[in-house]
């Protein structure tokens, strides 16, 4: 009989793993009361209990237990408190309606599941609701049949994940390429095309199945832990943004150097070599911000070192005296940083009797003979006495002057399901290291180093890392084309998770062959995303390294990119003050069913639209051009939108259009951002009936500066008719370094030349040079120069 029940416990567990993720029978959970609270309601159910929070008129916690407790505010994603919002209820016979805000949730009483209204259109129901049981819990939704959703983090699959399943895990994937749905960061929320968005907030092993078993149902699960989701709507998908971020906060802004050049290889190996690389870019006229150093600056070889945390001397004989060389050239050290201590590394022994390792099941540290870089442990990051230990490693590189930090194998990469932590096993924990790491940091730097921006690159992550100065890449994609393909909704989809600074290894990082046009086309791609760092394994990464022809390309791309640091700069103001992302897919302002649809151009915030170059060889590509005007950004040449156009491109630049309407502030080409004055503006302005643009600007490197008001923002206005443009520029504000006086030249598309031009009252003449301004007609752009003092001004252009 024994040997039966045993046979049976088997089957019974054997069954239970091969349906993780599925939809099992369950029974009807009914409705039996629903009680007020002062934060919400409690509905008693046939199956427990089920508690309702808003947090804001468009956001409400979700939560179930098997019993009468209330769950606890024990999220790693939310840092929003509740706020005082009017709470409602009425009764009728077959449900409850509960009015928070703006926002209407109807509890249906049998069976018992939730729809969420608002302005009487249902935008969420759910299906049977939460699901709880031994090894597994989760909740079920209904999806409209059109509907879209988007999201759960990085997925080489389309933007739209329906009818996909997908681990929520965070897994490297060496040499991926288009069709992966497991990488490295796996974010728990997605957005759906009713502009509703859905936290799963829930850290433990699980995936969310988005229609794949069932077309009209996406499931949440995990193996344990809360069960417990967040909804947020809004009318768009920016209001949606900035909910999620009030949610689980935001991005302070990036130090502006982080915006330029950043170049890297797996790996430099010596401080000679790093030397010759930094004086060679300089000499072939790159610009360059910062240069970053691999696994070569503690050992003299990829195995064995890890967890040595300091230099390799015999390679790098003076490394305090080189990075303050680098620094006077306006270039930043940035040293890579790994968990892990391989055994035979004097810091395993330190660090094993301190206690400061994950360990086994009888609690001694856990020695992963597996993990690729030698036998090792992984510093468990959720001890306090561990990230001590960790930080006084950094504390002493950030005294020798390094600038930032670049973290690797955060996922953690080698993560075996018996490691035990402080605060549970691998796979309940797994997916908040990299956030706990990132939350280490950004912690000891707002403490020790209150106004130094944080730059901290992360492979890995959670809900909500965002806040603490992660600025995730991709992970090791392939040197490929199918590698620079799948870019586009890895990066698209995680910027629309709050991840606002992923970016890739330009030019990619694993296997291939070196490839002049795709290393170009690469680099001309991450001119427009939040990052540019150049990095691969085995092929110098660096451009400086390749033919005459492709030095041009990407040369002239990076000189472009710090050209544009006024824009670009602004965006990341517009990141860390609103939570909108620097990369914004096609259906972030088109609600359209092709919009919808398209993942291989996108918006480079507001005013431009990029449409990267990702097939070999190609003379043309199809660009879809939303309604409105559209601008040539490289030659001015003006389309009409509403259509598909098969557009010629060139081997110098991918193609990228002004909407109608625009402005885009630049800036005289730099070496290094150190260079940066905020003193010179060429504004480009692509017409439009009626236009806005607020320009940031702050000194680029103090943490506090929006905190404490010491920023100044230019406001460009401006209407146009076919007769007549109008222009208003003003300022507010002020910060340590401002220039009293700005050269500012704006450029002005116009067909034909004008008759006149009047500044503030005063006509001016064609090509006068003068006190007041001068100006000059010639390929479709109105040259105005003039040197500005700050109060406003209003010019007014036109044919009379």
């Amino acid at each position: 009989m024994k040997r039966i029940f045993t046979l049976l416990f088997i089957l019974i567990s054997c069954f239970g793993s091969l349906t993780f993720g599925q939809s099992q029978e369950r029974q009807i959970r009914k409705l039996l009361d629903v009680v007020p609270l002062k934060t919400g309601w409690k509905l008693k159910t046939s199956q427990g209990f089920v508690w309702i929070r808003p947090f804001d008129s468009g956001i409400v916690e979700v939560s179930f237990s098997l019993v009468d407790v209330q769950p606890t505010d024990s999220s790693h994603a939310v840092v929003m408190k509740p706020k005082a919002i009017t709470l409602k209820m009425d009764k009728s016979a077959l449900a409850y309606t509960l009015y928070a805000g703006d926002l209407r949730i109807l509890v249906h009483a049998d069976p018992c599941y939730l729809s969420f209204i608002h302005n009487q259109d249902t935008l969420l129901s759910e299906e049977s609701g939460f699901f709880k049981g031994p090894g597994k819990s989760g909740v079920r939704f209904k999806l409209a049949p059109s509907e879209k959703i988007y999201g759960a983090g990085e997925r080489s699959v389309p933007l739209d994940r329906r009818g996909y399943y997908l681990p929520l895990y965070n897994r490297p994937n060496y040499g991926y390429q288009v069709g992966v749905t497991e990488l490295n960061y796996s974010v728990p929320v997605v957005l759906s095309s009713k502009k509703y968005a859905i936290l799963w907030d829930n850290p433990q092993k699980g995936y969310v199945d988005i229609g794949k078993q069932q077309p009209d149902v996406m499931e949440w699960g995990a193996i344990g832990g809360p069960a417990r989701y967040y909804f947020l709507m809004a009318t768009d998908y920016a209001a949606l943004m900035k909910a999620y971020t009030n949610l689980t906060g935001r991005q302070e802004l990036p130090p502006r150097w982080a915006l330029g050049n950043l170049q890297s290889r797996m790996a430099y190996r010596n401080q000679k070599e790093a030397d010759s690389i930094v004086r060679l870019m300089q000499q072939k006229n790159f610009p360059i911000d910062a240069l970053i150093l691999d696994f070569y600056w503690f050992g003299d070889s990829i195995l064995g070192h890890l967890g040595m945390l300091d230099w390799y001397k015999p390679a790098w004989p003076d490394p305090v005296g080189m990075i303050k060389k680098f620094k006077d050239k306006g270039v930043k050290t940035i040293l890579i940083t790994e968990p892990y201590v391989i055994d035979s590394m004097p810091n395993f022994k330190i660090a094993a009797d301190k206690g400061l390792f994950a360990t086994d099941s009888l609690g001694k540290p856990y020695v992963n003979h597996y993990f690729y870089f030698g036998p090792g442990g992984l510093l468990d990051i959720f001890k306090p006495e561990a990230r001590d230990w960790f930080w006084g490693k950094y504390k002493k590189q950030v005294d020798n002057g390094v600038a930032a930090w670049w973290g690797d194998l955060g996922e953690p990469e080698s993560h075996p399901s018996d490691i035990h932590h402080v605060n549970g096993k691998a796979d309940e924990v797994h997916n908040i290291y990299g956030h706990y790491w990132d939350r280490m940091l950004y912690e000891r730097y707002a403490s020790l180093y209150p106004n130094t921006r944080l730059f901290h690159l992360q492979r890995s992550g959670f809900a909500g890392s965002q806040r603490y100065s992660a600025y995730p890449w991709t992970g090791d994609v392939s040197r490929s084309w199918g590698g620079l393909q799948a870019q586009l909704p890895v990066l698209l989809s995680m910027s629309m998770n709050g991840l606002g600074y992923i970016h890739s290894d330009a030019g990619g990082f694993a296997m291939g062959v070196k490839d002049e046009e795709l290393y170009a086309r690469w680099l001309q791609f991450a001119a427009y995303t939040p990052i540019m760092r150049p990095h691969g394994s085995g092929i110098p990464s660096e451009p400086v390294f390749f033919s005459d022809k492709t030095q041009a390309i990407v040369r002239a791309s990076m000189k472009l990119r710090y050209a544009m640091v006024p824009y670009n700069y602004t965006l990341a103001w517009e990141n860390a003050s609103t939570g909108a992302p620097l990369m914004r897919p096609m259906y972030y302002y088109h609600d359209d069913t092709v919009s919808q649809r398209i993942q291989d151009q996108y918006y480079w915030g507001a005013n431009l639209m990029v449409a990267p170059v990702l097939e070999k060889e190609i003379k043309s590509r199809k660009i879809y051009f939303p309604a409105g005007d559209w601008y040539d950004f490289h030659s001015g040449k003006k389309l009409n939108g509403g259509t598909w156009v098969d557009y010629p491109v060139s081997e110098r630049e991918i193609p990228v259009f002004a909407k109608g309407g625009s402005f885009v502030p630049m800036c005289a080409p730099l070496k290094s951002m150190d260079y940066y004055k905020s003193d010179n503006f060429t504004v480009y302005y692509f017409p439009g009936k009626q236009s806005e643009f607020t320009q940031y600007e702050d000194d680029g490197s103090s943490r506090l500066s929006m905190r404490n008001g010491e920023f100044e923002l230019i406001q460009y206005k401006a209407s146009a008719s076919t007769e007549k443009i109008s222009i208003n520029i003003s300022k507010s504000g002020h910060w340590k370094g401002m220039p009293a006086t700005r050269d500012m030249r704006l450029m002005i598309w116009r067909e034909s030349a004008v008759a006149s031009i009047v500044i503030n009252g005063k006509r001016i003449n064609k090509q006068e040079i003068g006190e007041v301004a001068s100006y000059a007609y010639h390929d479709k752009f109105i040259d105005i120069s003039f040197n500005w003092d700050g109060k406003p001004v209003n010019i007014e252009i036109s044919d009379k």
